[in-house]
């Protein structure tokens, strides 16, 4: 099979609860909505292939109705392929928001992933496959990257990882992601989520990113970006920031609430 270039938009850590609202976000209940359309409205511009959000797109499993049909609507603005993976404040237990969100009335292009032992997405329409972990708890014995698949030449290989980077394992630490696990992966694209700033992790052959926050307010000035990464056959893997959110007047609930996200 002979691959074409796709253009892969990334992002997590947008943490929505319609509970911190604001009088001076538009049409928007607060920052993290209007950050998350802002990434829809990026990976529309972009003509993007593919939109991937890893982890942490709710800030936990108690958001409203209101939040899922919010997410619903944007999604649903999309003509590219979309995946979805959870975090440590989205985990998929028995108690969590992917059994109430139902993503499929989003469209047929919206896919979640949520099989704790790791699931491979094939989307024949870029030649891609998509894999990653759900989160069922976050905590030392979650390995994000334990097990990828072997790479497939047919296919653009992409891997999703939300946890904290990591030279080497320490055992008071959770969903660690070791320097070792990201190179021996080898994916061609490589989404991580968690950080709430811009990181490159790249490791050997395997470029691996945190976007960062999309919410501007929920990071320090490196926040409010997201990844654009371009797959060629015929070069490396291009990886770009793109900013889609500025820090505004917060009311003091979002401020505090947003310094307890980093790193949690």
């Amino acid at each position: 099979m002979s691959l074409k270039s796709i253009k892969i938009v990334h992002t997590s850590d947008v943490h929505l609860d319609s509970r911190f609202s604001s009088e001076t976000e538009g049409n928007f209940r607060n920052s993290a909505e209007r950050a998350f359309a802002a990434v829809v409205t990026c990976a529309i511009d972009e003509k993007a292939d593919l939109l991937l959000i890893v982890g942490d797109l709710f800030d936990n499993n108690r958001v409203g109705e209101a939040d899922f049909e919010f997410v619903r609507t944007q999604l649903a603005r999309l003509n590219c392929q979309t995946v979805l993976l959870p975090g440590n404040h989205d985990v998929h237990d028995e108690k969590s928001v992917w059994h109430r969100l139902e993503v499929s009335t989003a469209g047929g292009h919206v896919h979640a992933i949520l099989d704790p032992d790791g699931n491979q997405l094939t989307l024949d329409s870029i030649s891609a496959r998509v894999w990653g972990r759900a989160m069922a708890e976050h905590a030392p014995e979650n390995v994000p990257l334990l097990n990828p698949p072997e790479r497939n030449s047919d296919y653009w290989n992409i891997g999703l990882a939300h946890g904290q980077v990591v030279a080497k394992r320490a055992g008071i630490g959770s969903s660690q992601i070791t320097h070792d696990e990201i190179n021996a992966s080898r994916f061609d694209y490589l989404a991580l989520g968690h950080v709430h700033v811009w990181g490159d992790m790249s490791q050997g052959d395997t470029r691996a990113f945190y976007p960062g926050s999309p919410v501007a307010a929920y990071a320090s000035s490196d926040g409010g970006h997201v990844a654009i990464a371009t797959l060629s056959p015929s070069q490396e893997t291009q990886v770009e920031r793109r900013q889609v959110d500025e820090r505004k007047n917060t009311s003091k609930t979002e401020s505090d609430s947003a310094t307890a996200y980093h790193f949690v």
